[in-house]
């Protein structure tokens, strides 16, 4: 039986790329933004497995280290933590193409979600990470961002390319966190495409305000970048915004 080829990145522009995830990958976005001194990964991923084949998918396109954003407290975009934690960790040296996350951020509410609902959500990866769902073996525990995001944006110069890290308010969860990078808006599951979003954790009318807001962004953002599905633009954000508010 021929193997389903591997997704490519997507080029954005700016510096700006996506790798779309398979199907037994939950369809989850990863994003990626190249400067002249580091990359910033946006989520890392289902578990260990998921977070090496994202990895040399990287290497793919830098050499440069990385520092790792969690655009929210669901398994789908940190459970990969642990892996480029370790990777991270090694020796200067041990293995330059392999060079993980040295620095991981999210949202402050965003890590205490994770903090009082990560075990709990394991059993979601069962199929494409046993071993996570377990928590045995190497890679499996979960790493909580040690850098926060509150009130303030943050700014991150890669070197040549400065990105931000801000909130809009609740929305999919209590710790959105947005990724600005030029021209390209990384919005994780605030915004999804070709399913229905999800509500499980969600403030539907701070949700709604939030995808208004982002309808008014194009100039700034002429991508943007959901957490599941295909790039879009502010015209969805406000159609989706409609859907949302039908269920405040």
């Amino acid at each position: 039986m021929p193997q389903t080829p591997a997704p490519a990145w997507l080029d954005l522009g700016g510096g700006s790329h996506v790798l779309p995830s398979t199907a037994d990958r939950a369809l989850v976005n990863i994003g990626l933004v190249i400067g002249t001194g580091r990359a910033l990964l946006v989520d890392s991923g289902t578990g260990p497995r998921h977070a090496a084949e994202i990895l040399a998918a990287v290497r793919t396109l830098t050499p440069l280290p990385l520092t790792v954003v969690n655009t929210h407290a669901h398994w789908d975009h940190f459970f990969g933590n642990a892996f480029f934690a370790a990777e991270g960790a090694k020796p200067a040296g041990t293995d330059a193409k392999h060079d993980g996350g040295t620095q991981f951020w999210a949202h402050a509410a965003a890590v205490r979600g994770m903090w009082v609902a990560g075990e709990s959500q394991r059993a979601a990866v069962a199929g494409p990470e046993p071993e996570m769902a377990a928590g045995t073996g190497p890679c499996t525990e979960l790493v909580l961002p040690t850098h926060l995001v509150r009130e303030e944006p943050v700014r991150l110069d890669l070197g040549g390319v400065v990105v931000e890290l801000f909130s809009m308010g609740r929305g999919h969860t209590d710790g959105d966190l947005m990724v600005g990078a030029p021209g390209v808006l990384f919005a994780g599951d605030v915004l999804e495409e070709g399913a229905p979003p999800q509500f499980e954790d969600a403030f539907p009318a701070e949700w709604a305000a939030v995808l208004m807001q982002l309808g008014r962004m194009g100039r700034q953002y002429p991508v943007m970048v959901p957490g599941h599905g295909r790039p879009v633009d502010a015209a969805f954000a406000a159609r989706l915004a409609r859907v949302v508010e039908a269920r405040a």
